[in-house]
């Protein structure tokens, strides 16, 4: 067979065309991979320019740890649950609301019997608008029985008392607690650390041997404040403070009593009506007072029972009624806030009967 010398080696230019073919294609395919991964890197400013943002070119100041957050500056939001927990935060810690009085009104009001707990009151109250319910005594019992606290030990009614003070007070009357504040014997017993002393750390008494409590005491302050709230969460109207003053019948020298009269009153008010700042705060002024010396003993002045007291209770014809009239500013309301005590009624105005 003849042969063709070199025919072997020759492989023609199809070859060399086909690797440089495969080589562009794979050149293609590499750019076409790199343009896609690095998109995220292209940065368009605000001119149009393109440029391309490296991360392993980008300052190192730039990259922020989040565990080089402080825990304040983290504000994780929680959506629709996110508000669910602000609405439970706002729950939690609500703006306090402050409880409203009503306005006072002109009041003529009959002082019930001391016995009037005893049995049922129905007759008693009915035809009465407002009515008074002595709660406790100057001889220190009480007419119902009483949770406070510091009350056991004291002499108190039977339960059947706070079925007829229910009566009394789910009526339509208007109805005050009266209580003999700091004229208390029994307390002043039991509680001596309540109470005024002579310096030797006896009980002191007055010209009728009664015992006083000292309104700067903080067992005094409790046990009044208690007394208060428990008659309001029965369900009266207002607190009727008899006996809130120091005494002035007997020798009042040494005792232990405060030697700012007047702020200890006003602080032992004030305590009070924070703890029924719902209902009225009134006083009863003593008719056996007949002078400004013996006020300035009592711890009473015109001011304080002006910005203390909601009402005043001043016997008619008394002393201390013609010295309210003196003595309260123009802008006193004496219809609604004066409250005449006599045994008859007394015509316009405020007024309560009293019993007996």
């Amino acid at each position: 067979m003849a042969t063709t010398k070199g025919y072997h080696q020759y492989r023609g230019r199809g070859a060399k065309g086909k690797v440089l073919l495969v080589i562009l294609l794979l050149l293609i395919l590499l750019a076409a991979v790199v343009y896609l991964l690095g998109q995220k890197y292209i940065v368009y400013d605000a001119d149009g320019t393109v440029r391309l943002e490296l991360p392993f070119l980008q300052k190192q100041e730039d990259t922020v740890n989040p565990e080089d957050i402080p825990e304040q500056d983290i504000n994780i939001q929680y959506g629709e649950d996110n508000e669910d927990k602000d609405e439970e935060q706002d729950q939690s810690d609500p703006t306090p609301v402050i409880p409203q009085k009503p306005p006072l009104q002109v009041m003529q009001a009959q002082e019930l019997p001391y016995s009037c707990l005893s049995s049922d009151p129905t007759a008693a109250i009915s035809g009465k608008t407002a009515v008074v319910v002595n709660i406790k005594r100057v001889d220190g019992t009480l007419s119902y029985p009483s949770e406070v606290p510091l009350a056991q030990g004291i002499l108190q009614a039977g339960e059947a008392a706070l079925s007829n003070l229910k009566v009394i007070t789910d009526s339509s009357c208007y109805t005050v607690a009266r209580i003999s504040a700091l004229c208390d014997i029994a307390f002043a017993e039991l509680h001596s650390e309540a109470a005024i002393l002579y310096n030797d750390g006896s009980l002191w008494s007055d010209d009728y041997n009664r015992h006083w409590l000292n309104p700067a005491s903080e067992v005094t302050q409790q046990y009044l404040c208690d007394l208060a709230k428990e008659c309001a969460d029965r369900g009266f109207d207002e607190i009727l403070l008899d006996q809130f003053r120091f005494p002035v019948e007997g020798n009042l020298s040494p005792t232990s009593a405060p030697a700012d009269r007047i702020a200890a009153l006003t602080q032992l008010a004030q305590k009070i009506r924070e703890a029924v700042p719902s209902i009225a705060v009134s006083i009863m002024l003593p008719g056996g007072i007949g002078s400004d010396a013996s006020y300035a003993v009592s711890g009473l002045s015109s001011q304080s029972l002006y910005e203390s007291f909601d009402r005043i209770y001043a016997p008619e014809g008394s002393y201390a009624y013609f010295w309210l009239t003196e003595a309260m500013p123009a802008d006193f309301a004496r219809d609604t806030r004066l409250v005449i005590t006599a045994y008859a009624p007394v015509g316009s105005g405020s007024y309560m009967i009293l019993y007996g």
